[in-house]
């Protein structure tokens, strides 16, 4: 994992059944935001990515790879000034060996990013 505790921090987590939840904090001062952009920082959408897989990675206990994004939408910037904190949320499924995975990322009503893809 390598975000986690640099870029972003899990301020709350929940699981129940095949759907999950992370309430993370973004860390401004980390030096993504300073190169993307100077004075307007922006997530990046990889940087949303990872950090779906990385929090799905914690919530299963291993490592997990991307084998194939089906659908990555990304809806509205993610400022981590004028959104210091974000809710992902997911619905999961295992098939043959792998997970189907859908994510949710938002704050309130503004929705950022909308995933699907298959960990292994």
């Amino acid at each position: 994992m390598i975000l986690k505790d640099k870029f972003f921090t899990i301020e709350k987590q929940n699981l129940a059944n095949d759907k999950a939840y992370f309430r993370i904090k973004w860390n401004v001062e980390n030096s993504i935001y300073k190169a993307h952009f100077p004075n307007n920082p922006i997530t990046p959408g990889v940087c949303l990515i990872q950090t779906a897989v990385e929090l799905f990675s914690i919530l299963k206990g291993i490592d997990f790879n991307i084998k194939t994004l089906k659908n990555v939408k990304f809806t509205a910037p993610v400022n981590p000034l004028e959104f210091p904190e974000t809710d992902f949320l997911f619905e999961f499924a295992e098939n043959e060996n792998a997970w189907q995975i859908k994510a949710l990322v938002k704050e309130n009503e503004t929705v950022f990013a909308k995933m699907s893809m298959i960990l292994k």
